[in-house]
């Protein structure tokens, strides 16, 4: 008798869940993130013979808004765009040669930041955009390679 009742109680509970009995709304699914879309390259500076200049470029799909990071083999430039909106600075991460990144910050959104570098000539160059040094960041996949 009591497993007929345990039934009984739990179709009826089923039953008032499903038609909404107990005054609740239904309650939506989490949005999705908004996902980004990266590209990158890399290409022989015409003006530095053996630069390589590069750039990694991430773009919130359905937005206009980007970051992205590039160096320019000659005279060593690197630009940082931000134009992500969530106020924090976007950041760059560059490797020359080998051991840690140097981290440069942009000048925060809607803006773009020039910086001038100094490394020696032949030296391989790497960089990776980030949206904030947040650890929820959305960074470039660090693919393109470059030559000081």
């Amino acid at each position: 008798m009591r497993s007929g009742v345990r039934k009984s109680v739990l179709a009826a509970a089923i039953a008032a869940v499903s038609l909404g009995a107990f005054g609740g709304t239904a309650v939506a699914e989490p949005a999705a993130k908004a996902s980004w879309h990266s590209t990158y390259a890399s290409w022989e500076d015409p003006n530095d013979k053996g630069g390589v200049s590069i750039y990694e470029h991430a773009r919130k799909n359905g937005t206009d808004e980007y970051i992205m990071g590039q160096f320019l083999a000659y005279g060593e430039k690197l630009s940082i765009w931000d134009y992500h909106d969530n106020d924090r600075s976007a950041i760059v991460k560059v490797w020359v040669g080998g051991g840690d990144p140097a981290v440069y910050y942009g000048n925060g959104d809607g803006t773009r930041r020039n910086i001038d570098l100094s490394h020696d000539e032949g030296q391989r160059v790497m960089l990776q955009a980030c949206t904030s040094d947040s650890p929820n960041a959305k960074c470039t996949p660090k693919k393109a390679k470059g030559v000081s």
